[in-house]
């Protein structure tokens, strides 16, 4: 007499195989979530660092004086390892109006401020800044 209970080996292969065939499905989904966490993770430095050399930015203003940016060059120092940044300070001052963000009548300077990856150039953070000279 044959046995009723229990499964053949046949059906045990096709469930091995359904099982797989899923966890296929769960091995690309995590390693696509975890490519999108190393893309977050620069985008983060990038805007740290840009944060940083706006702050430098900052103190500069504040310990050097407005009319400092007239005659120099500011850097944001020296690049982190794997990443390129700059700051663009636009010359000559412009003078604010009832319809500009700078005060009427007083004079403006503004400074952007841009981090790029250098290993991948379509990641960057920038920030600008309005120098008020009151």
């Amino acid at each position: 007499m044959f046995r009723t209970d229990g499964f053949t080996l046949i059906e045990l292969v096709i469930v091995m195989l359904i099982i797989s065939g899923g966890m296929l499905g769960l091995t690309a989904a995590f390693s696509n979530s975890s490519k999108s966490l190393a893309i977050n993770e620069t985008v983060q430095q990038a805007a740290q660092y840009a944060q940083e050399c706006a702050e430098s930015a900052i103190a500069t203003r504040r310990n050097l004086g407005f009319d400092w940016f007239a005659s120099n060059t500011f850097t944001c120092g020296t690049n982190p390892g794997g990443f390129n940044r700059g700051a663009v300070v636009s010359d000559p001052p412009y003078t604010g109006t009832s319809l500009s963000a700078c005060p009427n009548g007083i004079l403006c300077r503004d400074i952007k401020v841009t981090v790029t990856s250098t290993s991948n150039a379509q990641i960057s953070s920038s920030i600008t800044l309005m120098l008020v000279n009151y």
